[in-house]
C-alpha cells in the first residue's frame, strides 16, 4: 500500500499529515460565503445525525465552499437524522421532488444495482480514497445505467474505509466466524460472509446497532467512523481488521435541481461534487475514523489484526466469490468480466497516487461524464 494513502490503523496525526489538500479546500475562513438573494437552494437529506463528523467536518464546510465557488449562486439546506424521509426512501424522495440530493446506497439493494456490487468485492482496494476514485472513474461505463433507470442522476460516489468486525468475542481466524451471525450490508457482504462460514444478517446501521445490543448477532461489519457515529462500539469488546471489504455509498441527485442550473453552474457544481467525494473519503472515513479509534482504545476495546497467514486462508475461501458474481450478472446482460478487469486496472493506476494527489486530481481534473454537463436531463 502507498504509505501516503490513509490506512486502517493510521493515527489522527498520520491522517492530518496526508490530507492537507482536502482540509485546505474545506477551510473558507476569510472568504465570502454569502448568498445572492436569488440563490438556488440545494436540499440535501440523509439519515446521519446532524452532529455527526460527516456533517460537521465535511458537509457543512463543503456547503460554504460551494457558496464561494458559485459566488453565492447556490446555497444548501440540510435535513439530517431522517427528518425529511426514511433512510431507504431516497429514490422516491428524489423522483417526487422532496429532496435534491440524498443517499441511494447500492449496498441497500443488490437487485436494483447489481453492477455496483462489484465495488464491494473482497480484498481489492487499498484505501477509501482509491476506491472512491475508481468508482467515479468507472461510473459512466458500468454503473450509470442502473441508477438512471431509477430516474435519478448521480451526485457523488464515495467509498468507505475498510469494514471491521466489532464483536464481544475475539475473532482471529476462520473458525471464530463459523456459524456466527454477522450484521452487515445487504449487498456483496452477504455472499462474502456466507463463503467464510458465517451467517450474514443484512440490515441497516440502526438495525445493526439494535440487533447487536440485543445479542441477536455476534458481530457487526462496519467502518470505524460509522461504528463511532452510531454508537455500535459501546457494546463491543473487540475490533477485528482484515481489510476485507468496503462499501460504496452513493448520493443521488434530482433532475429537478439539475435542470435549474445554468451551463456554467453545472460545470462548477460537478467540480464541487467530485471534490466532495474525495473529501468525504479522506476526512470522514479517514480522519473521523482515526479519531474514532482513539475513542475505541479509551473504551478498552481490543484491536485484532488478522495475520498474513490467516488472510491467505480467508482469500482462499473467497476465491470463488468474484467468479460467481461475474457469472451471475453476466447472465443479466452486464459486461462483468470487462467491469471487474477495469476495477483491478483502475485500482492499480490510482494506487500510485497519494491522498493529496487524489484530491487535487478530483478538484482540478474532475470527471465530466458522471452528471450530464451542458445539457438538460430527462426526468
Amino acid at each position: 500500500m502507498n504509505p501516503l494513502q490513509i490506512s486502517a490503523n493510521d493515527s489522527v496525526e498520520d491522517v492530518i499529515s496526508k490530507t492537507s489538500s482536502a482540509r485546505a479546500w474545506l477551510n473558507t475562513e476569510g472568504e465570502d460565503v454569502s448568498l445572492k438573494p436569488n440563490a438556488i437552494t440545494l436540499r440535501i437529506s440523509a439519515h446521519i445525525p446532524g452532529d455527526s463528523p460527516a456533517v460537521k467536518d465535511v458537509f457543512e464546510p463543503a456547503f460554504k465552499r460551494l457558496a464561494v465557488m458559485t459566488k453565492g449562486a447556490i446555497g444548501v439546506e440540510g435535513f439530517w437524522g431522517g427528518s425529511l424521509h426514511k433512510e431507504r426512501d431516497g429514490i422516491d424522495a428524489l423522483v417526487n421532488n422532496l429532496t435534491d440530493m440524498c443517499p441511494v446506497y447500492s449496498a441497500w439493494d443488490a437487485t436494483a444495482f447489481p453492477a455496483a456490487q462489484s465495488l464491494s468485492l473482497p480484498f481489492i482496494f487499498p484505501s477509501a480514497e482509491v476506491a472512491t476514485a475508481v468508482s467515479e472513474a468507472l461510473y459512466h461505463d458500468y454503473f450509470k445505467k442502473d441508477f438512471e433507470a431509477n430516474q435519478i442522476l448521480m451526485g457523488r460516489l464515495v467509498a468507505t474505509s475498510e469494514y471491521n468486525l466489532f464483536s464481544r468475542e475475539p475473532i482471529t481466524c476462520l473458525n471464530d466466524l463459523l456459524g456466527k451471525k454477522i450484521a452487515c450490508s445487504d449487498g456483496m457482504e452477504l455472499d462474502i460472509y456466507q463463503a467464510l462460514g458465517a451467517i450474514p444478517v443484512g440490515c441497516s446501521t440502526p438495525e445493526a446497532k439494535k440487533r447487536f445490543a440485543n445479542h441477536e448477532v455476534e458481530a457487526v461489519s462496519i467502518s470505524d467512523s460509522a461504528a463511532h457515529t452510531a454508537g455500535i462500539y459501546r457494546d463491543a469488546l473487540y475490533r477485528t481488521s482484515a481489510n476485507l471489504v468496503r462499501v460504496n455509498l452513493e448520493y443521488g441527485l434530482s433532475h429537478h435541481f439539475w435542470n435549474k442550473l445554468t451551463p456554467e453552474l453545472k460545470i462548477i457544481f460537478n467540480q464541487w461534487l467530485r471534490a466532495l467525494a474525495q473529501a468525504g473519503a479522506q476526512l470522514f472515513y479517514g480522519l473521523a475514523g482515526a479519531r474514532a479509534r482513539v475513542v475505541f482504545q479509551d473504551a478498552g476495546i481490543q484491536f485484532i489484526d488478522i495475520s498474513e497467514t490467516e488472510i491467505k486462508q480467508w482469500q482462499a475461501k473467497l476465491a470463488g466469490v468474484e467468479t460467481q458474481f461475474s457469472q451471475k450478472i453476466e447472465a443479466l446482460g452486464y459486461p462483468a468480466k470487462a467491469m471487474v478487469a477495469a476495477i483491478h486496472a483502475s485500482t492499480q493506476h490510482y494506487g500510485g497516487y497519494s491522498a493529496n494527489q487524489l484530491f487535487d486530481d478530483a478538484l482540478h481534473h474532475p470527471f465530466t461524464n458522471i452528471t450530464p454537463l451542458n445539457e438538460s436531463s430527462d426526468g
